[in-house]
């Protein structure tokens, strides 16, 4: 496995993915198109966001987006985690680790004390993120009226 700065053309390579991937994430919450999973891709990376990108033999088989935010309470400056995404045949094999583990150490060498995430109720990545020592510090409600 081999982790590196996303290219232009491995970021073109993904944009089709990432409508699934917000809408696995989120558990069916979201449900966005190519042109809306582009537009937030961009607005981040336009902010100093980056992607990684996982690669086995070449292909791109996982990435992760990440960047920075203002908490609206404090005004402290954080690190944010945006999506995190590992094609399914590629599963279960340590790639959204090692993907996590190197975009906190790079938000830890840009000076982020603290690194934040949204994980949805269900979504089973919430074991890793416990694992890699996220512990949750809120709960946003939702009802549909």
């Amino acid at each position: 496995m081999n982790i590196t700065h996303a290219t232009r053309e491995e970021i073109n390579e993904i944009l089709p993915y990432l409508g699934e991937s917000l809408e696995e994430g989120s558990r069916g919450y979201y449900k966005i198109d190519q042109d809306q999973a582009a537009k937030m891709v961009q607005d981040v990376l336009s902010e100093d966001g980056q992607i990684q990108v996982a690669k086995e033999s070449n292909q791109v088989i996982g990435w992760v987006l990440y960047g920075h935010q203002r908490d609206s309470f404090t005004g402290e400056h954080i690190g944010f985690i945006y999506d995190l995404f590992v094609l399914p045949d590629y599963r279960e094999r340590g790639f959204a680790k090692a993907m996590m583990e190197n975009a906190m150490t790079e938000l830890k060498l840009q000076g982020m004390t603290s690194i934040r995430l949204v994980v949805y109720a269900g979504n089973e990545a919430r074991k890793l993120y416990e694992n890699l020592g996220f512990t949750e510090n809120r709960t946003v409600m939702n009802k549909s009226l």
